[in-house]
């Protein structure tokens, strides 16, 4: 059954000119400030600090058809080559010197409080489904409340919790929730900046819930539109990709 939220005559929230928005098509809303394109490319700079350690991860991360996703480690050296490769469910990682990628899972740890699936899936409608919508005021400005469940085994998060902004459902925020049921942290979407159009946050800071003090930044820089050869994206060329063929 489709379900909708029922938008009055003035069109308060992210679409106008309708009466009834789907859950689906508020969620797609959602997505399009996170990737710009179905295939693309983007670096990232994944940042974690704590008061006794600064830890920095770069990544080069290629998405076809939003489905698939190659994330190469490009920097520090001692992590420089190794691959992450996402294709629909399934997520493998190869290490330099090894024989043959590893099955991982999304739900791993990459660095903080910064999930596998967090650099390697860019759009939640794959692995999530609206269950309910809200109107909530946030910092004095008129927001839409987004709660998201799991649907598939490559979700990293039992449920995400978002607040979007009224015009073009942007994320000002959002908290993300363990199987558990506990909070696990929450996510601060800041600097947008169009990119081919659309608006993106160039700049995510996660706050731990754990360990108050530890605080970790995704950096994205260099977006392109991206025809990468759908060769690459298979499990017998992710050695090739990591040695830069």
């Amino acid at each position: 059954m489709v379900r909708y939220w029922i938008v009055g005559l003035t069109s308060l929230f992210c679409v106008s000119s309708v009466f009834g928005v789907s859950f689906e098509e508020i969620l797609q809303k959602i997505d399009q400030s996170r990737a710009p394109a179905e295939s693309f490319a983007t670096r990232m700079m994944v940042t974690f600090k704590t008061d006794h350690k600064l830890e920095k991860l770069g990544l080069w991360v290629r998405v076809k058809h939003a489905k698939k996703s190659l994330v190469v480690y490009t920097s520090p050296p001692v992590y420089k080559g190794r691959v992450l490769l996402m294709v629909e469910d399934n997520l493998w990682v190869y290490i330099p010197g090894t024989r043959t990628a590893i099955r991982i899972s999304p739900q791993q740890q990459l660095m903080g409080q910064v999930s596998n699936a967090d650099v390697a899936r860019v759009v939640f409608h794959l692995d999530y489904q609206v269950s309910s919508m809200t109107p909530e005021t946030l910092n004095n400005e008129p927001v839409l409340k987004v709660v998201l469940d799991a649907k598939t085994k490559a979700a990293a998060y039992k449920t995400v919790v978002m607040w979007v902004k009224k015009e073009g459902c942007t994320p000002i925020k959002a908290t993300f929730f363990a199987l558990s049921g506990r909070p696990l942290k929450t996510a601060y979407y800041k600097h947008y900046t169009s990119v081919f159009g659309k608006m993106l946050p160039m700049l995510l800071e996660i706050h731990d819930h754990i360990n108050s003090e530890a605080v970790t930044t995704i950096e994205y820089t260099g977006y392109e539109l991206d025809t990468t050869p759908e060769s690459y994206f298979q499990k017998s060329y992710i050695e090739r990709v990591s040695n830069g063929n």
